[in-house]
């Protein structure tokens, strides 16, 4: 298995409103980088969708801790297996950091062909857009899908 860890993001929420808003799968779609995905079905815990050139992909969360860590397991055709872990860290009542690894079982020739860092660079993207993310003042409090 191959590990890939993103850069450290911040977000202006507090730990226990980013834990609960990504541990919601519906709410995944709403970070998710504009135009990556495709036939997006989605219930409080498992998500299906299609990613150009991964194709479909189904996800579910598989463990989380209040306020500090999310694991989800997420499985596609090209890449087999996933599971990808969310840290999040406090900072202050309304700021929080986070990062993202990602466990994949890509055999050597899909590495190649990908371009060896994809996972690397689209974890990256992803700590780009929820940093981006203009939603943080409706999640204070959060407690259900936006």
């Amino acid at each position: 298995m191959t590990t890939y860890t993103s850069r450290k993001g911040e977000v202006p929420c507090g730990d226990g409103d980013l834990y609960a808003f990504l541990t919601d799968m519906r709410n995944l779609k709403t970070v998710v980088p504009y135009g990556m995905i495709t036939d997006w079905e989605a219930t409080e815990d498992q998500c299906r969708f299609r990613i150009d050139r991964t194709g479909r992909i189904s996800a579910s969360l598989s463990e989380a801790l209040p306020h500090s860590m999310i694991s989800y397991h997420a499985e596609s055709l090209l890449t087999g297996r996933v599971t990808v872990q969310v840290i999040i860290e406090y900072i202050t009542n309304n700021r929080s950091a986070f990062h993202i690894t990602a466990g994949v079982n890509m055999n050597p020739l899909m590495k190649m062909l990908t371009g060896g860092d994809a996972a690397g660079r689209y974890l990256d993207s992803l700590i780009d857009a929820i940093e981006s993310y203009n939603g943080f003042d409706r999640i204070r409090g959060y407690n259900q899908s936006l």
